[in-house]
């Protein structure tokens, strides 16, 4: 009997040491499950927030209006800080060049928007993501749905300037048809035609967000017309990321001008120009 016993205690035992293992295991993975279940929950309603197209998309680019001397805007659009930025940057700004320095609308004229933004994205630090070129009445054409626009002429244009244009004070009225002969008239006269141009081009959009939304479809359509190195993939981002500004009620749309310094032969980056060309590219 005792012997029985014995063998069924040491059976039982034994038994428990092979069962107490698996139902540990079981236990474990089973935790190990439930855990990946909620993980993965969790990321399922992460994913399920929607995202507006172009709500995400920073541009970085460098256009040019062509032209005897043509003039040059980083343009900065920025999705998530709801921003779009325009900066004028001196036709006469030197760049590095490998025989030396040389102006950027000279670098332009010799060789074109490709190498101007390569010299650009050299002497700062930082390149464009590409580059845009036009001529005033092409550009003009992207901005013809635009209603009119009042322009704020105080900080550019002295009184002498604003008599000669026959301006009745410093608010100009003006319509996109109007800008191109506007701006000609003004650059005629003695007025910094790239920071004029920038003002007048954030006051149009800043007054008429919804043109936004049709200007990279307006780049496509005048193709032949244009130069630049977007791609068809770079043109459906950027349309996605003006359409979302376009639509925007705290988008905010400024201008100003590249910082330099008078130097021999032309204007040179300040530190401050460096900086600030670093920051609209970055």
């Amino acid at each position: 009997m005792r012997e029985k016993i014995w063998l069924f205690g040491q059976s039982f035992l034994l038994t428990l040491l092979l069962l107490l293992p698996m139902i540990w295991a079981v236990q474990f993975f089973a935790g190990q499950r439930q855990q990946q279940r909620a993980l993965l929950e969790a990321a399922t309603g992460q994913s399920d927030v929607p995202v507006a197209p172009g709500a995400q998309g920073t541009h970085r680019l460098l256009l040019a209006v062509q032209g005897e001397v043509p003039q040059f805007f980083l343009l900065r659009a920025d999705a998530p800080a709801r921003t779009l930025t325009l900066c004028a940057v001196p036709s006469d700004t030197l760049v590095r060049a490998p025989a030396g320095q040389t102006t950027l609308a000279d670098c332009y004229m010799a060789a074109g928007p490709a190498r101007a933004a390569q010299l650009l994205g050299q002497t700062v630090g930082l390149a464009p993501q590409g580059y845009f070129a036009a001529t005033a009445a092409t550009w003009s054409t992207f901005l013809d749905g635009a209603a009119s626009y009042t322009l704020d002429t105080a900080p550019l244009l002295t009184e002498e300037l604003r008599r000669e244009l026959d301006l009745d004070g410093a608010a100009a009225d003006l319509t996109a048809a109007k800008t191109t002969a506007f701006l000609q008239a003004a650059q005629a006269a003695g007025a910094n035609g790239p920071a004029l141009r920038a003002a007048a081009w954030a006051a149009l959009l800043g007054q008429n967000p919804a043109v936004l939304a049709d200007l990279a479809e307006a780049a496509r359509q005048s193709g032949d017309r244009t130069l630049t190195d977007l791609r068809a993939q770079d043109l459906h981002a950027l349309e996605q990321t003006l359409g979302y500004l376009a639509e925007d009620p705290g988008l905010t749309v400024t201008w100003e001008e590249l910082p330099t310094l008078p130097a021999a032969g032309g204007r040179e980056l300040s530190a401050a120009g460096v900086t600030r060309a670093k920051a609209l590219l970055g």
